[in-house]
């Protein structure tokens, strides 16, 4: 996972999981030596339910069970006990989740906005094609100057399984200090831009 991240062009990354933290271990045993490389890992937990799924970047630990079936307040909770613990919290891939999913009450735009999210992801490159880039959203985040911040995502499941046919979006920060710290508080600022590629960068097999 990681190899082939640092092949697409990233030098730091979010690794999630749907309601479980199974992976941490495993990013601790290997963080360090990819932050001497210049790469760095950041763990957290993708928050997966029947209404939509939201990463909490930044996280070491969540504490309780998940429910598939959630409610609103349920939803506003989550972000408020995650935020409240330091995490970024990302709304996930809603072209996936409204057309290719077929969540039907998926909250909207201007919810997601009341309820605090940081950000939403405007590229997530395991959606069909059509779905990988989220105008929308982004529409939508710069219409209201930024309140909410925009990101991208692979959802990289394996190397060759990306539904939207490969890598189409960077996002882009300014860290003065290159460290998980910096990086934390760089996203909490909310002034991320990205990179979108309509045409995919497809895997150029050097992390093999």
């Amino acid at each position: 996972n990681v190899e082939w991240h640092i092949a697409m062009g990233y030098n730091a990354i979010a690794i999630t999981d749907h309601n479980n933290m199974h992976h941490l271990k495993e990013i601790d045993n290997v963080r360090e030596e990819y932050a001497e490389k210049g790469f760095l890992i950041l763990s957290g937990i993708e928050w997966t339910t029947n209404k939509i799924h939201l990463n909490l970047l930044g996280l070491s630990k969540w504490e309780g069970r998940i429910s598939y079936k959630t409610t609103g307040d349920r939803i506003i909770e989550t972000i408020n006990k995650a935020q409240d613990l330091g995490a970024i919290v990302v709304c996930d891939h809603i072209p996936w989740s409204l057309y290719e999913f077929n969540m039907k009450e998926h909250p909207s735009r201007e919810a997601l906005s009341e309820w605090g999210i940081d950000y939403i992801e405007i590229v997530n490159d395991d959606s069909k094609p059509e779905n990988v880039y989220d105008h929308e959203s982004y529409d939508f985040i710069i219409k209201h100057n930024s309140k909410i911040g925009m990101i991208t995502g692979t959802d990289m499941h394996t190397p060759d399984g990306l539904a939207g046919g490969g890598v189409h979006g960077w996002t882009l920060m300014n860290i003065k200090e290159f460290n998980q710290d910096a990086l934390m508080n760089e996203l909490r600022k909310k002034q991320t831009d990205i990179i979108y590629s309509k045409i995919p960068y497809l895997d150029p097999g050097i992390h093999k």
